[in-house]
């Protein structure tokens, strides 16, 4: 049914309207509802017992005996004084009470508060102390502080990692992120002090095709007494729908499917013989994944034909089209010509090379652009009197890269089976493998790509060597010695690929070569350091780059110790060091934004800091790369011993970009240091 003063639709039945809180089920012109009396209507007067007529039923009204757990809304407004309203309803007529001016106004006011509250019953189902929520609902959750969250998916299983968002409903004031790692769920003390406001809250989960969202509304008050323990929150089908249809493709997928969709089309290749010599290829004849722009994506090169092709008219029945993947889509690019050769009495798909990029060529007979099947070897000019131009691709077209130059200044590029569609039989059903080969190279990246996971781990080898360092003198003999036992840590990563089993390697050597380097260092040489304590780990691993925060404590004459952090960062893909901007890339900022937040945050911490000292912040060389690290909830900034302060401040770590709302500015995240042992022999 629908409501006659607002034309929403409502519950079959319904007394009240659920939208506007209207009347309904009689005529459109009936009045308000009556006030509910409040001991100023007698009994017998009819218009109490019209009020009385239009109390909701027994059943009904037992639900008010004890207060409802979320606050409704009513005609866009919070209901007025919620705990009047939920106590019990007595029924039983009230003793006549001197009448007041204001009274029938207080009346009219709590009977909207009982529509109110009716209507709230029939939205929101009372939650109670533990509350089992389905996500994309309309109804708010009433969440305090120690409200405790446990996100699960549409079966059920809870949720391992994930992203959590709250955004304010009004679109007004600032948005609000942790990042969750464990089955245990979250509460919302974890987002830091909140505005009491409503939110939308988005939980995100998996990457790429695997991306899942739940949301669900939230009603915050800090210390709100309805508000549940806890939440269980399930993703409702209709949202893991939308987050599988949303998902979007990778590129070898998308190919995959692009080369399925030809043979299903014009059929799988096969060789169509014309007499004992040749052989002409038909259907999908040639596939191979080609990174025709260098950028480390490929794109797919492919070849099909309705009709055997042959070195005649037929030639012209070989389609060949380059496609492309950009914003989770591919498109065709370019469609080359294939060669016709009449030296070699075929046709085929030409690639060449130039200055190391892999394109095509476009022929020219004295300036005027001609077909390659133009080019006769049997009559007129020779090959190498045309003249061509370098077709290659820039990540948007492909375009002429060169001037006209002699056709032997562009070399052929050999990529392995170069593909002949008119050949003898054993050259054309090599062209036709290609299409299985790169079928199983797809499949094959697109595993590795879903198994592109990685987890962060931390070993350890203890060591236990003499060094030539002592306890005595700042500038100590090379016969002073120390015994230094210590454990040392160092990152290792879970996962697949040469990149990961590269990183690995390197980091176990970078130990080995520190190790060696203090057992051999000698005090007779200012630069020669012996590394007492090191500690490495990955504090971050955002998408592919890993970032490796280490910490070192040295013996460095005439310094008694040195400590140090420094960073770095790593392509897992490749097991390469990248640069800082390599991360900032990914969070859209720069190195000189970075360099002038951590000055902004050095002057928070240290408002009193020493003028000599300050005057050092617009020295950019104090802020080098390594000086920062990223650990997944902003961009800290370290800070040696004494360059901005006083030797007793010691090394600091300083929050400089943050990104999780549970740090600030300018705060000290500066984490526990290990300890070494080391003591002087006599």
């Amino acid at each position: 049914m629908y409501c006659t003063k607002c034309g929403a639709q409502i519950p079959d039945g319904s007394t009240f309207c659920t939208s506007c809180g209207a009347r309904v089920g009689g005529a459109e012109d009936q009045a308000e509802p009556a006030a509910f009396p409040v001991g100023d209507v007698p009994v017998d007067d009819p218009a109490g017992r019209r009020a009385l007529q239009d109390v909701p039923s027994p059943v009904i009204v037992e639900r008010f005996r004890e207060p409802p757990l979320i606050v409704g809304r009513f005609c866009g407004s919070p209901m007025t004084e919620p705990a009047e309203a939920a106590q019990p309803f007595d029924l039983t007529p009230q003793p006549k009470k001197p009448r007041h001016k204001g009274r029938i106004v207080a009346a009219v006011i709590g009977g909207v508060a009982v529509v109110a509250i009716v209507a709230a019953i029939v939205i929101v189902p009372r939650i109670g102390a533990s509350s089992e929520v389905t996500s994309g609902g309309k109804g708010y959750v009433v969440c305090a502080c120690e409200t405790k969250v446990l996100p699960k998916n549409s079966k059920g299983k809870k949720l391992k990692s994930y992203t959590v968002e709250l955004a304010p409903v009004s679109g007004k004031g600032k948005s609000y992120t942790i990042k969750v790692d464990g089955e245990d769920g979250f509460a919302m003390e974890d987002f830091g002090e909140l505005p009491d406001q409503k939110y939308q809250m988005t939980i995100t989960s998996g990457k790429g095709k695997k991306k899942s969202t739940t949301t669900m509304k939230v009603d915050y008050t800090k210390e709100g007494s309805d508000a549940p323990k806890n939440v269980e929150l399930t993703q409702s089908k209709k949202e893991a729908k939308a987050s599988a249809k949303a998902a979007v493709k990778t590129a070898n997928e998308l190919f995959t499917d692009k080369i399925l969709e030809y043979q299903k089309k014009y059929g799988e290749g096969e060789s169509v013989e014309f007499d004992e010599y040749a052989h002409g290829a038909q259907g999908v004849a040639y596939a191979r994944l080609i990174d025709f722009d260098g950028d480390g994506q490929d794109e797919l090169l492919i070849e099909y034909s309705d009709e055997p092709v042959d070195r005649e008219d037929k030639a012209a029945a070989a389609h060949l089209e380059v496609w492309a993947y950009k914003d989770g889509d591919i498109k065709k690019v370019y469609s080359p010509e294939v060669n016709v050769s009449a030296q070699e009495a075929c046709v085929s798909i030409w690639l060449c090379e130039y200055e190391g990029k892999i394109g095509f060529e476009q022929w020219f007979d004295h300036g005027a652009a001609i077909k390659q099947s133009d080019v006769s070897g049997e009559s007129g000019p020779s090959t190498h009197e045309y003249q061509v131009k370098f077709i290659g691709y820039d990540g948007k077209s492909f375009k002429a890269m060169t001037d006209l130059v002699a056709s032997n200044e562009v070399d052929s590029a050999f990529l392995g089976e170069n593909g002949f569609l008119y050949a003898d039989e054993n050259s054309v059903n090599r062209t036709i493998g290609t299409v299985a080969t790169t079928l199983e190279q797809l499949k094959s990246k697109d595993s590795d790509d879903a198994r592109m996971s990685y987890e962060a781990v931390t070993a350890t080898q203890d060591v236990d060597f003499t060094a030539a360092v002592g306890e005595g003198p700042l500038n100590p003999s090379p016969d002073d010695t120390c015994q230094i036992t210590a454990t040392w840590t160092y990152p290792q990563v879970k996962g697949q690929g040469v990149g990961v089993a590269k990183f690995n390697k390197d980091m176990v050597q970078l130990v080995a070569d520190t190790l060696d380097a203090s057992k051999q260092a000698s005090m007779d040489d200012e630069d020669s350091r012996v590394t007492m304590v090191y500690t490495a780990e990955i504090v971050s691993i955002d998408g592919d780059i890993a970032c490796v925060r280490t910490f070192t404590r040295s013996y460095q004459p005439p310094y008694r110790s040195v400590q140090m952090t420094r960073s770095a960062y790593y392509n897992l893909k490749t097991g390469e060091q990248v640069s800082l901007e390599d991360s900032l890339a990914q969070h859209g900022l720069s190195f000189d934004t970075l360099k002038s937040e951590a000055k902004q945050a050095i002057k928070t911490a240290k408002s009193d800091m020493d003028s000599a000292y300050n005057d050092g912040l617009d020295d950019d060389d104090n802020f080098t790369e390594d000086h920062f690290y990223y650990d997944g909830k902003g961009y800290i900034v370290v800070l040696d011993t004494g360059v901005f302060d006083c030797m007793a401040w010691d090394t600091h770590d300083l929050v400089a970009h943050a990104f999780d709302s549970s740090y600030s500015c300018g705060q000290d995240v500066t984490p526990e240091r290990a300890k070494a042992t080391y003591v002087p022999n006599e």
